[in-house]
C-alpha cells in the first residue's frame, strides 16, 4: 500500500548508506529517503534516487530481473532514479524526477498498465500512453495515480468498481475516474481506492461490503462516494477492508471492516462501522498510513504508534495482541515515514535510517536473517 509521499533530497551519497571502511555494511541501518511496503515486501529509495526492494520475489516484484525472494536489499534494475516508490501486494511502481511511471511484478490484470496481461514482469517497465503522473498509489491488483492537475486514473482489475469509471471491466492501461474531481491524494487499497479532493473531501470507490467507503452503505461503488461525517482531511488511506482518513486537526478517523481491532476507536467488535469514526487515544498525528489489518501514524513529536492486527509482532511494540488502540513503537525512534504491509511494518527515522518488524518468513524485513521481530530491526546495507 501506499506510504505517504516524502520527497527525497537527491544528494549524492553511497549507496543505502554502505561506502565500506567506517561507514561499511553491517555497520548500521540502510539509509533511505522514503519507504514502501508491499504484502510480504517492501521497497524504499535511497537519497540518490536509486529504487531498492527485499522480501518476496517470486512474481518478479523485486524488480531485479529475479523471480526469487531476497532478504537484503537488491537494486531495481534497469537504471530506473525516482522520486517516488509504491509497492503494492504483488507489483510496485515509481515514478521518475520527470514524472513519468514505471511498474514491475505480477500482471495478471494488467495492474502494470502497459496495456497487455503479461503474467509477470521481473523488470521495470513503462506504463503505456504519455501520462505524467505526480503521485503513485500500487494497490492490490489495481493500481492509481493523479496526474500534474490533480485528476485521478487507475488501471487493472475493475470487477467490484475500484477503477472509478462507473463499470466492472478490467483496463490494462490508465483509465480517467470519472466525476470531475480534482485530487490532492489518492490511495489504491485491495479491492477499493480513496481519495482527498482539493477542498478536503475525502471520496471512495469500489468494494463496500465491510463499509469501507465510509458513505453510510456497504455495496460496492463504481464512481466516487462522499465519505459521511462532514470532516475535513489532508490524507486518506486505504487498506485491505477498511480506511483511515488524517483530519486536518491532526485526529486520526477510521471506518469500515473492525474484526482485527483495526479502526482503533477502542472496541474490538466484529461489526463494519460505515461512517468514519476516531482513533483513540487523543494523538495528533502528521503522517498516516494503513497496512493490511492495522494501521499507523507519526505524531507531531515524531513518535510512531499503531493498532489493529499484532500477528507476528507488526505492532512493533514487541507482543503480538491485538491493539484496539494505538499503541507506540518501541526503541525510542523519532520517524520521518512509516509503511504498515500485511504482516510487517518498515519506516525510517528522521535521519534516514530503515528499520522493520513483524513477519520475516520471506525476508521481508531486510535484515539477512530469518526469524520474526516483535520491535524494529536494521535493514542492512548492501554493495553490489
Amino acid at each position: 500500500m501506499r506510504q505517504p509521499l516524502v520527497l527525497p533530497s537527491l544528494l549524492s551519497v553511497c549507496l543505502l548508506g554502505a561506502c565500506g571502511g567506517a561507514n561499511g555494511p553491517n555497520d548500521g541501518p540502510a539509509i533511505a529517503s522514503m519507504i514502501s511496503a508491499g504484502s510480504d515486501n517492501a521497497c524504499a529509495l535511497d537519497p540518490d534516487g536509486v529504487v531498492w526492494c527485499w522480501g518476496a520475489g517470486g512474481l518478479g516484484q523485486l524488480g531485479n530481473g529475479a523471480i526469487h525472494d531476497s532478504r537484503l536489499p537488491v537494486q531495481v534494475r534497469g537504471g530506473l532514479v525516482a522520486r517516488e516508490v509504491s509497492t503494492g501486494e504483488y507489483h510496485a511502481c515509481a515514478l521518475t524526477p520527470a514524472n513519468q511511471p514505471w511498474c514491475w511484478g505480477t500482471n495478471y490484470t494488467g495492474v502494470l498498465g502497459t496495456g497487455t496481461t503479461t503474467e509477470r514482469e521481473p523488470l521495470p517497465v513503462r506504463v503505456a500512453g504519455s501520462h505524467t503522473f505526480r503521485t503513485i498509489s500500487a494497490g492490490g491488483s489495481h493500481t492509481c495515480a493523479l496526474d500534474v492537475a490533480g485528476a485521478a486514473w487507475c488501471w487493472g482489475q475493475g470487477d467490484e468498481g475500484q477503477l472509478g469509471n462507473g463499470d466492472t471491466l478490467d483496463f490494462f492501461a490508465p483509465i480517467a475516474v470519472q466525476g470531475g474531481h480534482l485530487f490532492i491524494t489518492i490511495s489504491s487499497g485491495s479491492a477499493h481506492t480513496c481519495g482527498v479532493d482539493t477542498a478536503n473531501d475525502a471520496w471512495c470507490w469500489g468494494s463496500g461490503w465491510r463499509g469501507q467507503l465510509g458513505n453510510g452503505d456497504s455495496v460496492e461503488a463504481r464512481l466516487p462516494v462522499r465519505v459521511a461525517g462532514g470532516l475535513k482531511f489532508s490524507d486518506v488511506h486505504a487498506g485491505a477492508y477498511h480506511t483511515c482518513g488524517l483530519a486536518l486537526s491532526g485526529e486520526v478517523y477510521c471506518w469500515g471492516n473492525n474484526a482485527f481491532s483495526e479502526l482503533g476507536n477502542g472496541q474490538a467488535v466484529t461489526a463494519p462501522v460505515t461512517t468514519p469514526v476516531a482513533v483513540s487515544g487523543g494523538h495528533l498525528f502528521t503522517t498516516l498510513a494503513v497496512g493490511r489489518y492495522h494501521a499507523c501514524g507519526i505524531t507531531v513529536e515524531g513518535d510512531a504508534w499503531c493498532w489493529g492486527q499484532a500477528q507476528y509482532g507488526k505492532l512493533g511494540n514487541n507482543d503480538i495482541f491485538p491493539r484496539s488502540q494505538p499503541v507506540e513503537v518501541y526503541g525510542g525512534h523519532k520517524w520521518k515515514g512509516i509503511a504498515p504491509a500485511s504482516n510487517h511494518t518498515c519506516a525510517n527515522d528522521t535521519r534516514g535510517r530503515l528499520y522493520c518488524w513483524g513477519r520475516n518468513s520471506l525476508g521481508q524485513l531486510g535484515n539477512g536473517m530469518n526469524g520474526d521481530a516483535l520491535i524494529p530491526v536494521a535493514v542492512e546495507p548492501l554493495t553490489e
